[in-house]
């Protein structure tokens, strides 16, 4: 784990990896559905609600423990947190219209309905991965240099600790997935003991499981 005091804000890097890789299977998954193929419209839909509920819960947490800071601290730049404070805004309007639209498509598995969903899911992938970029760019170096090692710590144990016990394995996974070598010795060191021992027995083959379902030959 690298030795510093100040934020290591690589993690955030991790964390976006899994929406970017998400929200472009998830387009995928939609795009590609047969009409009238219910059983697919409905395991598909509820991959898409698992991701809404995740970019909720992240971004979430940065409304409440990274902006305000940046706002006290980084004051010159107060038009860039704005900034990213108004994308977030932009992204739950798209999902908004997602989650009207999921229902129809589960429903029925139309191909209107699928068209509809896929231009939705297309448009929410093209404001995320300019949010992310510009987050990456130009606001992590604000965090590391205006929030303390404790402060953005606090950031990942809460992202942490209201995962529902059940989706623990889906999670980590998620994050592991692309993660290079040192990036997943460095998030492990975080895992408990516990933790890191049913991940190697028990949760690693039950995400490639899961994953494995819900991809098929379209991952």
């Amino acid at each position: 784990m690298p030795v510093t005091t100040t934020p290591y804000t690589q993690e955030m890097v991790m964390i976006h990896r899994v929406f970017r890789r998400e929200a472009a299977l998830l387009l995928r998954f939609v795009t590609w559905a047969n009409a009238g193929d219910a059983a697919r419209a409905r395991q598909v839909a509820e991959a898409v609600r698992e991701y809404i509920g995740g970019l909720h819960h992240h971004h979430g947490l940065e409304d409440e423990l990274i902006w305000p800071l940046l706002h006290a601290r980084a004051t010159v730049y107060t038009d860039l947190v704005n900034r990213m404070e108004d994308q977030h805004k932009r992204l739950d309007g798209t999902l908004t219209t997602i989650e009207t639209l999921l229902p129809r498509w589960e429903a029925t598995a139309t191909e209107p309905e699928r068209i509809a969903l896929a231009a939705a899911l297309a448009e929410h992938q093209d404001v995320l991965l300019e949010h992310l970029a510009d987050e990456e760019e130009l606001v992590m170096p604000l965090v590391e240099e205006h929030l303390t090692l404790p402060e953005w710590e606090l950031v990942g144990r809460r992202g942490l600790e209201n995962v529902p016990k059940q989706k623990v394995f889906l999670a980590l996974g998620a994050i592991l997935e692309d993660a290079t070598t040192d990036e997943r010795d460095l998030f492990m060191s975080k895992v408990p003991l516990p933790g890191r021992v049913l991940w190697r027995l028990v949760g690693k083959r039950q995400y490639e499981r899961q994953m494995a379902t819900l991809r098929g030959p379209a991952a």
